[in-house]
């Protein structure tokens, strides 16, 4: 009995040093973080606000970002990069999930998991890029060629629909922040529309 003991503590002990906060969020009084056990994905997600603090075993959707975002004038969404499968892509992969939050029952309730953008994605921004007053998906997308380039996607009635597109970058471009900053070539820009497409300045 004393073994068993003795093995709970230490292996609690580990898992706690070995714990990281992969990425984090936050907006008005509430926190999100993701921790992490291999820095690659998360297993756990910690959400805070000022009455409620609870955590969320994410170990099958593997989180590797997190965001707040408005896609519609309703409740905050919490935007989840996840690497899964989904049942229209059988494949893993990176994809875009977004989720309210129920802090009664402690849980996320999915709001979209899109199986897939236009192209695959390498990461994703959420902000409200046209001023509409509603934020958009700005994905970093690697298309069959093996180039990059943005695309802008808003939310359209359950769904996202693809408006903008970018010029083709032979090198991987970076966010710098989560909204519109972005490394492009070694240099920081600033992502920006004009007409139906995305350019950096």
């Amino acid at each position: 009995m004393r073994y068993i003991i003795f093995l709970l503590i230490f292996l609690t002990g580990c898992r706690g040093k070995d714990a990281k906060v992969l990425d984090k969020a936050a907006h008005d009084n509430i926190s999100a973080e993701i921790i992490s056990l291999d820095e690659r994905y998360g297993s756990e997600l910690k959400i805070k606000s000022r009455e409620r603090e609870f955590s969320i075993d994410v170990r099958d959707i593997r989180p590797w970002k997190i965001d707040f975002c408005n896609v519609d004038g309703g409740d905050k969404e919490l935007a989840l990069g996840v690497y899964k499968k989904t049942p229209f892509d059988k494949k893993f992969d990176r994809r875009c999930f977004l989720y309210n939050i129920d802090f009664k029952n402690k849980k996320l309730r999915p709001k979209l998991r899109i199986s897939r953008l236009y192209n695959p994605i390498k990461d994703f921004n959420l902000c409200d890029i046209d001023g509409d007053g509603y934020d958009e998906i700005i994905s970093i997308e690697k298309n069959l060629d093996g180039n990059y380039l943005f695309g802008v996607y808003d939310w359209t009635n359950f769904a996202v629909e693809r408006n903008h597109g970018s010029e083709v970058l032979k090198d991987e471009p970076k966010f710098l922040d989560k909204e519109k900053k972005v490394e492009i070539d070694g240099s920081e820009r600033e992502l920006y529309l004009e007409g139906d497409e995305i350019k950096w300045k």
